[in-house]
This record gives structure tokens, C-alpha cells and sequence, in this order.
């Protein structure tokens, strides 16, 4: 069976003790399999969902980074989380089905401002790139528990809402999808796709829609959360559209609940690739 390709960076790992950080070196060891390294982003790429002067000042170490902090390490580590998931994307652009991102920390990240352990945009820079390689449309099926309002934030500041679209918490992915089965997710997916027609879907696999997480936002059992992954995958590889999927979410501590969670998907996904 082939295997979904991750796209990682031990970089990623920056000096902070943050749990949502320290799950990525133990997900992929929980994978055994060997991952791709990104090519990091620079500033430039930054502004693809950002205001050129608030990417500077975060470089810059003039203003706080969604850590709260002002570090040259976590900068660096951004640079490679961010660009990881565009790599997953354009991997699944050229060779179809499915590519992981070990990454987080994204759908917080406003326009010209941060919040919630997120710094910069990388679903936006993603799609943004995507559009740029002649993607039409892009679909962003965000299953983090908590609302992407930095993503909309950066969709409405550059009038993309035509060509990117975020589908996030009370958009028809929250509370009121508790219960489905793998079939009722698929049913879901199935019916975005044919109303947006997109050529990329971007999917944050948010462990913290876990029932028990203690953030205490999530709905869904871990068996639940498992038709999830499952329906959504089958739905994008019934309709062939190439798909990134990433780690959102999850706080579990220790954090071997979280970790369980995302390797989960990671079946799924190997089903499904």
C-alpha cells in the first residue's frame, strides 16, 4: 500500500514548550516512515496572505509573534511549518492524491495581526500559491474546533473570497455534524466540492474537535473523528481532487491522545492516497 508523503522539518521544533509544537517530532516518529524537508519561506512569501509591514516588524523582532514573544528561533521555525504545507499542496498538485504537512499554528493569523499560537497564514499562503500555478478555485475545509477568523481575515483583505473559500467552525463543520458516520461526511464533502468546483482542497485535521480536549470545544469521539478524516478523503479522491491536509489543534497532556488522534488521520490518509 502506498504511503502518504510528509512533508516536515525538525526546524519546525522552536524554543518554546508550547504542547501544540512538541507533537509534531512525536507524530512523525509515531509514522516510521521518512519525511521531505521544505524549502523554507522567506519574507517575501510571507506577504502572499500578510501586510508587508506587519511580516517585517514579526521578522524584525519590533512586534510579538503569536507566541507572545519576539524570537529568531520561532521565526525560523515558521519559515519551515509554513512552507511544509504548501509543499504538501504543490506535491498534490503535481502527482494527485493526498500529501501531509506536519504543521500548525495557522488559521489565527489575521491580515496584520496574530493571535492563539498563530503567526502567519499558511492556508492562505498555500492557496494563494496555488492560484498563482493556475488553481482556479481553492477549498479550505478547516476541522479545527475553533473558528479560522484570521483566514477570513486574510481572504477578505485581499478580495479572494471568490477563489478561496474556508469552510470553518459554524459553516456547516461544527457542532451540528456531531454523530455522522463516515458516509454523512463524505455526503458533506461531497457536496462542497460540487458547488465549488475547486482544484486544491486544503483540510486542517484539527485534533482538538476531540470531545475531551481540554481547550473544551471539541464534538466529536475519537472513533467520530475517524469517519471524519475517512469521509472527507473518500469524497476528494471520488472527485480527484488533489488535497494537503495538515495538524490543527489538540491539547491534550501528556500528549499521546493528540499524537493518537493525527496518526489516525494518517491511516486514513494512507487508505485514501
Amino acid at each position: 500500500m502506498p504511503l502518504t508523503p510528509i512533508f516536515y522539518s525538525p526546524r519546525q521544533v522552536a524554543d518554546h514548550a508550547f504542547i501544540s509544537i512538541q507533537k509534531l517530532p512525536a507524530f512523525v516518529a509515531g509514522s516510521k516512515r521518512s519525511t521531505i524537508e521544505p524549502t523554507p519561506f522567506t519574507e517575501a512569501d510571507f506577504t502572499l496572505a500578510h501586510d508587508a509591514g506587519y511580516v517585517e516588524d514579526v521578522l524584525g523582532l519590533k512586534v510579538n509573534n503569536g507566541f507572545g514573544t519576539r524570537s529568531a528561533s520561532i521565526n525560523l521555525a515558521l519559515a519551515y511549518s509554513n512552507a511544509s504545507l504548501w509543499a504538501a499542496a504543490e506535491h498534490a498538485l503535481a502527482f494527485g492524491g493526498l500529501a501531509c504537512s506536519a504543521s500548525q499554528g495557522f488559521h489565527h493569523a489575521s491580515y496584520e495581526s496574530n493571535f492563539g499560537y498563530c503567526t502567519f497564514n499558511g492556508l492562505v499562503i498555500a492557496a494563494r500559491k496555488a492560484l498563482e500555478h493556475g488553481v482556479r478555485k481553492v477549498l479550505i475545509i478547516d476541522g479545527d474546533a475553533h473558528y479560522g477568523d484570521g483566514t477570513d481575515s486574510c481572504i477578505n483583505a485581499l478580495h479572494l473570497a471568490d477563489q478561496i473559500i474556508n469552510i470553518t467552525r459554524d459553516q456547516g463543520i461544527g457542532k451540528s455534524q456531531v454523530g455522522l458516520d463516515a458516509a454523512g461526511w463524505g455526503k458533506f464533502t461531497d457536496e462542497l466540492i460540487q458547488r465549488h468546483r475547486p482544484g486544491l482542497v486544503i483540510y486542517q485535521a484539527g485534533a482538538d474537535a476531540w470531545l475531551d480536549d481540554p481547550y473544551g470545544c471539541g464534538y466529536l469521539t475519537f472513533e467520530e473523528l475517524g469517519f471524519r478524516d475517512r469521509g472527507i478523503f473518500d469524497a476528494c479522491r471520488k472527485h480527484k481532487i488533489p488535497t494537503a491536509w495538515n495538524l490543527a489543534g489538540g491539547y491534550t497532556n501528556p500528549m499521546d491522545m493528540t499524537v493518537a488522534i493525527h496518526l489516525q488521520t494518517l491511516a486514513a490518509s494512507d487508505e485514501t492516497v
